[in-house]
């Protein structure tokens, strides 16, 4: 048997995986906001930023809904993606903002209407 994926890809504790309908439109809103392509299949993404992994299949059933849920991803100036997100003129769910809960966040939908969200801690 032959193994495809990186050690650390495979043995990652948590990952979330988001089955999409346009695999190529998801991959390159991924792209543009920074995240590195670990994996390429035709029909999955293998994503990561720093230490985080995302998953994307293909399914052209899938729903491209909106989804109440969403993956953060805690950065050390989100200041710098809000302005890169807002440069590409990429779909926002939540501006950002300085929230109650102790971080400065907002998040930004892909092409299937799963939604990031970038936080910075608030010290």
């Amino acid at each position: 048997m032959r193994i495809i994926g990186s050690p650390e890809e495979l043995g990652t504790q948590s990952a979330v995986e988001v089955v999409v309908p346009d695999l190529r439109a998801s991959l390159d809103f991924y792209r543009q906001l920074g995240f590195i392509v670990e994996r390429e299949t035709p029909t999955f993404v293998t994503l990561r930023w720093d230490g985080v992994f995302l998953f994307i299949a293909q399914n052209d059933k899938a729903t491209t809904a909106p989804r109440w849920t969403n993956v953060r991803i805690v950065v050390d100036n989100v200041d710098t993606i809000w302005k890169r997100v807002q440069r590409l003129k990429l779909p926002v769910g939540s501006s950002i903002a300085d929230r109650p809960y102790g971080l400065r966040d907002f998040t930004v939908k892909d092409p299937a209407g799963f939604e990031i969200r970038f936080a910075q801690v608030i010290v």
